[in-house]
């Protein structure tokens, strides 16, 4: 019995704020989304900006609709695209989400915040799908059925953030975005992520940008990595594949190409990722 399909679709590529525009044509200017589609298994990876398109395109298939949502974490630029989620409106339609309470705020309250009246018009509980919310941990394996499983892991990042590792089949993919390198949680990450097929990780600076060297000011403890961070995880962890991903704003198109061929030069199995690139698995 053959497998079914595991493809990896990009909606969203870029951190802290979307940036349309002429410089970002090629890479694209939405915040984080990942779409994973195992067979007719929908599982989505955040809810930034680029999460309106998938919607969009989500639409164009047969319904109804049905699909896992997981939250890294509840900052904005993770969760700002999902008022805008059409299959969400639409009654019949089914998504399960999931994500971590912050503080005194249990997940579901966090994802309804942004979507109080006095930010928005429309509340969650007025959108027509059915939504479950989902409390997660870290250190959690989660059986989502279908041979689908989830495993959730801590990572280094202001507030808390959840990095995913989904496993079908003998095949892997782990979403590590918003994390920030350092010794205390790089050997939790090199296990977590342990013989992955896919990285998918967050390249937000470059090293002489995280570390501020010449003029540049530091971004150390801003909780986010860099590219040569990442592909020094993928050797620890014997992964195979890395896709840069979490795209700093102020890199652009031209930026993004020298920073994809100054990492391929270090390691040959890698991308830095654009909106609608696909990989399967």
């Amino acid at each position: 019995m053959s497998k079914p399909d595991f493809k990896v679709v990009f909606w969203g590529v870029r951190g802290s704020i979307p940036v349309p525009g002429t410089h970002t044509i090629r890479y694209g200017g939405n915040t984080s989304c990942v779409q994973i589609q195992i067979g007719p298994r929908l599982l989505i990876m955040d809810a930034g900006t680029g999460i309106h398109r998938l919607g969009q395109e989500l639409l164009k298939g047969s319904q109804p609709i049905t699909g896992d949502i997981f939250i890294s974490h509840t900052h904005w630029d993770h969760i700002q695209g999902f008022p805008f989620f059409s299959p969400a409106f639409i009654k019949g339609n089914r998504f399960n989400l999931y994500g971590q309470s912050k503080v005194n705020l249990n997940f579901g309250d966090l994802m309804r915040g942004q979507m109080m009246y006095e930010h928005f018009p429309v509340s969650l509980e007025q959108m027509g799908a059915t939504i479950t919310m989902n409390e997660l941990v870290s250190d959690l394996t989660l059986d989502l059925g279908d041979g689908i499983k989830i495993t959730t892991q801590e990572s280094n990042h202001p507030g808390g953030c959840l990095c995913y590792r989904v496993d079908h089949g003998g095949r892997s993919c782990c979403y590590m975005t918003d994390m920030e390198h350092s010794p205390q949680t790089d050997q939790a990450m090199t296990e977590f992520a342990a013989n992955a097929d896919l990285l998918i990780y967050d390249a937000n600076f470059t090293d002489d940008e995280y570390y501020g060297h010449g003029d540049l000011p530091s971004r150390i403890g801003w909780g986010h990595s860099t590219w040569q961070a990442g592909i020094k995880l993928l050797h620890a962890a014997k992964a195979k594949q890395l896709i840069l991903f979490h795209h700093s704003n102020f890199h652009n198109d031209d930026d993004m190409d020298q920073i994809e061929k100054n990492a391929r030069n270090l390691y040959a199995n890698l991308a830095a990722a654009r909106e609608g690139m696909v990989i399967t698995l």
